[in-house]
Formats: structure tokens, sequence, C-alpha cells
């Protein structure tokens, strides 16, 4: 449901917007311009600040943030996914979360961010002006989807579409910190639904009060990348203990088919073989 109304929001900004040519030809072009430059903006550091007021740039103030809220993602979101793919290869598992999450995301910014670029560049709202004059990042959105036509009904969609996603989002992050919170807990097993509850109701806090304080985004921004850190150390491990039980599952699966197979070749492939087959792999596996 909440991929439907995604797509029913994609394209009333595309198609009813009026910008439909422009957003499809900057989205092109800036594909083509990232392909181009991505060694250099990857990592250009803004060393002398230009892109801000001296002190920060852009580069601080959004790039560095967004690699460490990724970073902080990047522990709760895989075991959700994976979690939800069981049966699907290790291969058929990272294509379809990177490719569909790099479509989404690339989708995202061509069409909505290009809608809004249009209203800057033909003049039809300042939204430069308005940030510069102290203007909310949400009153500048409503102003830019005031260009749209029957605009109750596209807020009515955004809300419904935020509604659905935070939804999903939150129910995919109770579960893997529900998970987290057992010392132990059997693979086919759930938490708790009460475990569940507790860190739903705490999630939903933490964000009313960072809407209620004073430069909420600047604390969102000072506590990711603060975390971003240790998290970093984690990742690490992670990714090294995958490497570990990778090996020994390719190793272990070797050597049954070996031992399968010297079964077959001998042309005795029978119940009992076929027990000492398992006794002998279960030994290797013990050893």
């Amino acid at each position: 449901m909440c991929t439907y109304f995604y797509f029913a929001l994609l394209a009333y900004f595309l198609f009813l917007g009026g910008e439909t040519i422009y957003i499809i030809e900057t989205g092109i072009s800036a594909i083509g311009n990232l392909i181009q430059n991505f060694i250099g903006m990857a990592t250009w550091l803004d060393p002398l600040r230009t892109s801000g007021d001296g002190v920060s740039g852009f580069v601080q103030n959004w790039t560095i943030f967004y690699w460490a809220y990724w970073m902080v993602w990047c522990v709760a979101t895989p075991f959700f996914i994976g979690y939800i793919s069981e049966g699907r290869t290790i291969r058929n598992t990272i294509l379809g979360g990177y490719l569909c999450g790099l479509a989404g995301t690339f989708t995202s910014f061509i069409v909505f961010g290009n809608f809004g670029l249009a209203q800057q560049v033909k003049g039809r709202i300042d939204v430069v002006g308005q940030l510069t004059r102290g203007a909310e990042p949400s009153q500048v959105i409503i102003s830019i989807m005031n260009r749209l036509p029957m605009v109750d009904l596209a807020l009515i969609l955004l809300g419904i579409t935020m509604i659905a996603f935070y939804a999903t989002t939150f129910d995919a992050l109770t579960m893997v910190i529900s998970t987290y919170s057992y010392k132990k807990l059997d693979v086919n097993k759930e938490p708790d639904k009460r475990i569940r509850i507790f860190w739903a109701v705490l999630f939903i806090i933490l964000p009313i009060a960072l809407i209620f304080a004073e430069s909420s985004l600047s604390n969102l921004q000072t506590v990711s990348i603060i975390a971003a850190f240790p998290i970093g150390i984690i990742l690490i491990l992670i990714v090294l203990s995958f490497l570990k039980d990778a090996n020994k599952y390719i190793n272990e699966t070797k050597y049954t088919e070996a031992m399968s197979g010297q079964y077959v070749l001998s042309g005795e492939y029978g119940e009992q073989d076929s027990i000492a087959s398992e006794a002998a792999v279960t030994k290797h596996n013990d050893q």
C-alpha cells in the first residue's frame, strides 16, 4: 500500500505539475553529471568553506550528515531486509535491496526536487530568498506545493503516504530492536508484543521532542554524526562476521557435495550410506 501511494504522489507531481519535460530532462542531465563527477564530488570536503559562511559549508551541514545518517540506518535496516528475505539467495537480497533503494531515492530527488527547482529557476517562487530570510523548510515546501493543481488533494495524498511510510518504518524498527532486546531468541520466534509496543511508544516520543526543541535539525545532525563513529566499528565487525560465516557455509557445502558424490559414483548410495554421509558431515562441522 505504501508503494502505491508513493507512485501516486510521484505521478501527481510529474504529470499534473506542469513541469514534466523539465523534470525528465533535468533528471537525465543530473545523472550524467553524477557519473562524470562522482569521484570528485564524493571526495570534496570544501576546505575553504566556500559553500557556506566560512565556518561550515554544504558538505559539513549535509553531505557528512547524510553519510552519518545512513550509517545509523545500516544497523537496523539490513536485519529487517534479511528477515523478510528468507528463502532468497544472498545475491538476490543484495541486488534487490541495493537497486530498489537507489531507484526509489533517485526517482524521488528527480521528480520532487526538480519540480521545486523549476519554481525557482523560472521565477515563480523565490525559494532561496525565503530560506535566507529565515523561513522554515516546511513552509517553503508548502509554498512549492501550492503551485500544484488541486493542492488540497495533493496534501491529503502526501499525508497518507507519510503515515503509511512511517507505519511500515516503525514496524520494521520495532521488530529489529525488540529482537536485539533478547539475550537469546529462537530463529522462527518473534519478539513479545509488549516489548514492541514499548519501543514503538519510545520512537513516537523522541520525534515529538525534536519537533518542540529549538534547532531540532541541528540536534539530529549532531546526534547522527556522533553515533556514526561507534556504529562504523560495529559495521566492520558485522562484515567480518558475515565473511567468516559465509566461508564456513561454503566449506560445509563443498564437503557435503564431495561426500555425496563419492557414494553416488560407487553406485551404493543407500539409506545406510546416507546416514554415514550425514554423520561424517556432522563430525566435520564439529571440528
